[in-house]
């Protein structure tokens, strides 16, 4: 009769079941909360932010937009943006701050409304 050869010793000895690590002493980070998690932003966020809103206000301002105006003349509207285009440009470096405020008023509620639709699909 013929005997079986012998398995190699590495398949022959059944692997010892390693243990879960020890556990290291520090619990998991707190959850932040819903408004810090929806309306935090890193500096870069917050430059972007600001730098839409002052160009946002550069239109405002230019088109000297009236909420409460009925009429609107297209062509009046491409004639008087081409003419202030250069002024503003130079207003722009003596008051910086005039138009970064009139396009915060617009763009600041349309990104806190965004970030609030987008919560619930964040981490």
């Amino acid at each position: 009769m013929t005997t079986p050869p012998n398995p190699p010793a590495e398949i022959a000895a059944p692997a010892e079941a390693s243990a879960p690590p020890p556990p290291t002493g520090t619990a998991p980070a707190p959850r932040k909360s819903f408004l810090a998690r929806t309306f935090s932003l890193t500096i870069g966020q917050a430059f972007r932010l600001l730098g839409l809103s002052t160009l946002t206000g550069f239109f405002v301002l230019a088109f000297d937009f009236a909420p409460t105006g009925t009429t609107f003349d297209l062509g009046g509207a491409v004639t008087a943006i081409v003419q202030r285009a250069f002024t503003a440009i130079g207003w722009a470096f003596d008051s910086f701050w005039k138009p970064a405020l009139a396009g915060a008023v617009v763009v600041l509620p349309i990104w806190a409304l965004w970030r609030l639709v987008r919560a619930p699909f964040r981490k």
